[in-house]
């Protein structure tokens, strides 16, 4: 017999929902949803033909992705987007140089691992770049995100893979400024 707490544990996680964000919020969120999908259809339609089904579209499109994506708790800070970049440019050289000398050592120096790291970012944007940004960083690949956890693959695990996403992090956290997720102590 199934307990009432391994049924709780059975639930699908919660759908966000609209009445979770503050209502500024959300309106401001379908203006640039609404505003950014009526110019890509102005783009691929070229012109003012089709407007009638465009626009009901348009605010279909937007408002479905408010309900599979609702607007983020933090946003990118322009000011620490050059910084960002340049961390990013560097750490991508660092990489290609990686795998460059993994291809043509005679020794191929591979000690792959899979790494479960706890991640301290809020859920959306930030932890969605944490993943992109993590892939590129020497000998690794962000494989899959369970609640919390980053799940990633390394070609070495004697490299401090550890130390170089929490570094990621924090300058992620910096550029959108975001708290710790909620339940982080750290």
């Amino acid at each position: 017999m199934t307990t009432r707490s391994e049924m709780a544990s059975l639930d699908p996680p919660p759908v966000p929902s609209f009445d979770r964000q503050a209502p500024s919020r959300l309106i401001e969120a379908l203006l640039v949803r609404v505003s950014l999908l009526a110019l890509t259809w102005w783009v691929l339609v070229g012109g003012t033909d089709g407007w009638g089904f465009g626009c009901v579209a348009v605010v279909a499109i937007a408002a479905l992705s408010l309900r599979l994506t609702p607007p983020a708790r933090c946003r990118p800070r322009l000011r620490h987007v050059p910084g960002f970049l340049l961390f990013f440019l560097f750490q991508s050289l660092l990489a290609g140089g990686d795998v460059g000398r993994r291809t043509i050592s005679p020794r191929l120096p591979l000690r792959p691992a899979i790494l479960h790291l706890p991640l301290t970012l809020p859920p959306g944007p930030p932890t969605w770049l944490l993943m992109l940004v993590v892939s590129l960083l020497p000998g690794t690949l962000s494989t899959s995100l369970g609640g919390r956890t980053l799940e990633l693959h390394c070609l070495d695990h004697g490299l401090q893979v550890k130390d170089a996403v929490v570094e990621v992090e924090r300058r992620i956290a910096r550029l959108f400024g975001c708290p710790p997720a909620p339940g982080d102590d750290g």
